[in-house]
């Protein structure tokens, strides 16, 4: 039987997983695109990194940290340093939240992970759903992240993944699965390519 630790454990290690795949050799430029909005993919980052590391204060910490003393990059700033050196260290600081919150899991006696402890707000519940609500949390702002990732670069889903049922067109705007073959890959944009055109036809080559 799996351990309580070790699902939560499991847990951690999958946002983490998530997070590293998204910040991946990610560009400035990418990081700083808010789509029109106010909430840019980099602050989206800071504000998971700031809620990992103030959950975790106040759950393992002796003199727990809120939103103003947390470990921010840089300190706690008005603006952001616009550069790649500045979002490294942000990226940084969000894996040095989930180390923490892993290695402390793992230093757990199997059975504790129901203990209440201290949240922000004032009151305690077990540390099991505080890891989870963490990680739900990340999983959540990623999702976000990952959506100002796509307008910026102008992609749809994964080939064959279409779930637009064609009132947008995205040939020419999906990705590759990183597991197709050059064969599967050709095939799969072949099929995508000949729907795109026979829609065109039906619509006067409007589309």
């Amino acid at each position: 039987m799996t351990s309580d630790l070790a699902v939560v454990r499991s847990n951690i290690r999958l946002a983490r997983g998530m997070f590293a795949g998204q910040v991946k050799s990610l560009p400035l430029d990418d990081a700083l695109f808010a789509a029109g909005g106010w909430r840019s993919g980099l602050g989206v980052l800071k504000h998971l990194g700031a809620w990992l590391h103030v959950y975790h204060s106040y759950a393992f910490e002796t003199q727990p940290r809120h939103w103003t003393a947390t470990s921010w990059p840089r300190g706690l700033r008005e603006e952001v340093d616009a550069s790649d050196e500045y979002l490294r260290e942000v990226v940084s600081w969000i894996e040095d939240a989930f180390a923490k919150w892993d290695a402390d899991i793992a230093a757990m006696v199997e059975g504790t992970l129901g203990e209440k402890r201290p949240l922000h707000m004032g009151i305690s519940v077990p540390l099991a759903d505080i890891v989870n609500l963490q990680m739900q949390h990340v999983a959540f702002h990623l999702g976000e992240f990952n959506m100002l990732l796509s307008i910026k670069r102008q992609e749809a889903w994964e080939w064959g993944e279409e779930v637009e049922e064609n009132h947008i067109d995205t040939f020419g705007h999906g990705v590759r699965a990183h597991w197709m073959s050059d064969e599967i890959a050709a095939a799969t944009l072949e099929r995508l390519r000949a729907a795109h055109e026979a829609r065109a036809g039906a619509r006067g080559g409007q589309l």
